[in-house]
């Protein structure tokens, strides 16, 4: 049986995008403005047809980041996929882009610390741990104050973060030789949101939703809700 041809998405973080992936990556077009991302990812996605050969209706599965990360750039994406999902229904495997942060590590077998920049002095977390290509799940993700996060940090551990420098002085201060810096700045991709689905896909364990039904991954109420006074369990 031919391997299942994935169409990801990514707009949670400071780069978004679109990736085609059958077994390993086909294709990938990066974007750098959150303001046009809808427009430009619908205008690409003739071009990524043409030069990748392939048809939308082709596809087997769609692939997003859910979160958490950017309120508007969740939107963003969720609006993005059910459009497509209108017009080439397909099932959606989620992903959170904490996990995603992690498979850009996917060999290092040690404990890795993923963190997404949540402001006002809080940030998103997850502990993960590679095992034989299976992500496991040491710390559930979460939204804490950043001075609180040391407490949760009990081992050596590899941080993952598209903005990890705006934190480094604090980690290590605090951490000591439990902060390990990674070797080359991690960022969330769209190929890296289809790799990691494909895994999951792989191993039976995929979260795989109709698009209606998905919601983000907020983990905290976004400004507006604040102000009137809803919360995000």
């Amino acid at each position: 049986m031919e391997a299942p041809l994935i169409l990801a998405i990514e707009t949670s973080g400071k780069t978004g995008g679109i990736a085609l992936f059958r077994e390993s990556l086909l294709g990938e077009i990066a974007l750098f403005s959150k303001e046009s991302y809808s427009n430009i990812i619908f205008k690409s996605l003739p071009f990524f047809e043409k030069i990748l050969s392939f048809s939308l209706d082709e596809l087997n599965y769609y692939a997003i980041d859910i979160g958490p990360g950017s309120f508007t750039g969740l939107r963003i994406g969720l609006s993005i996929l059910k459009g497509l999902c209108l017009v080439y229904p397909k099932p959606v495997i989620t992903v959170s882009s904490l996990e995603v942060l992690a498979t850009n590590f996917i060999s290092y077998s040690e404990n890795i610390v993923s963190l997404v920049d949540a402001y006002s002095k809080e940030v998103f977390l997850a502990s993960y741990r590679w095992e034989n290509f299976h992500l496991k799940t040491l710390l559930s993700p979460k939204c804490i104050p950043l001075k609180d996060l040391p407490l949760y940090i009990n081992a050596p551990s590899l941080f993952v973060s598209e903005t990890l420098g705006k934190w480094k002085d604090f980690l290590k201060e605090n951490l000591k030789d439990f902060f390990i810096k990674p070797i080359f700045p991690p960022s969330l991709s769209a190929g890296l949101v289809a790799k990691l689905a494909y895994i999951k896909l792989k191993q039976g364990i995929a979260e795989i939703k109709d698009a209606e039904k998905i919601l983000p991954l907020y983990l905290k109420p976004s400004e507006a809700e604040r102000k009137s006074g809803l919360r995000v369990t």
